[in-house]
């Protein structure tokens, strides 16, 4: 089974095509989503199943992954 990732906000225009499906279990959400951390110029806080994890969880079969995007204000 798979895990399904839904960018929230800005991360839409730099990830891919909705629903993102990754093999679960390779690679934690920081090495999954780096690049396009990096490219944002962004951070983000990410919620597995209606919970916020770290950046280091790597998701398990089935779950359903939210990146937000952190608020940003000048």
């Amino acid at each position: 089974m798979a895990v399904t990732i839904r960018l929230l906000g800005l991360f839409r225009q730099y990830g891919p095509p909705e629903p993102w499906v990754v093999p679960a279990g390779e690679r934690s959400i920081g090495e999954l989503l780096a690049e396009m951390e990096e490219k944002a110029h962004a951070g983000y806080i990410p919620i597995v199943n209606g919970e916020r994890k770290s950046k280091a969880y790597v998701p398990e079969e089935g779950d359903e992954i939210k990146i937000m995007p952190l608020v940003t204000g000048g």
